[in-house]
């Protein structure tokens, strides 16, 4: 199957996804900017800086670290 999507798709798809513990040291969950550690109220501001691409695998991460 083949869905195309926006990066502000991409984006809420990442949000709605936090990554394990084990993960929080992930170079690319340290880029995304995520305060995963801060519980509800962490950060997303850096999500819109990364690529399409860094935003997918992001969300690969954080969805296969459960």
């Amino acid at each position: 199957m083949k869905i195309e999507i926006s990066k502000e798709d991409l984006i809420s798809l990442v949000k709605g996804r936090p990554p394990y513990y084990s993960e929080f040291e992930n170079p690319l969950v340290k880029k995304a900017g995520h305060r995963y550690s801060e519980g509800h109220g962490g950060s997303f501001d850096n999500l819109k800086s990364l690529t399409e691409e860094e935003l997918y695998e992001l969300y690969l991460i954080c969805k296969n670290s459960w």
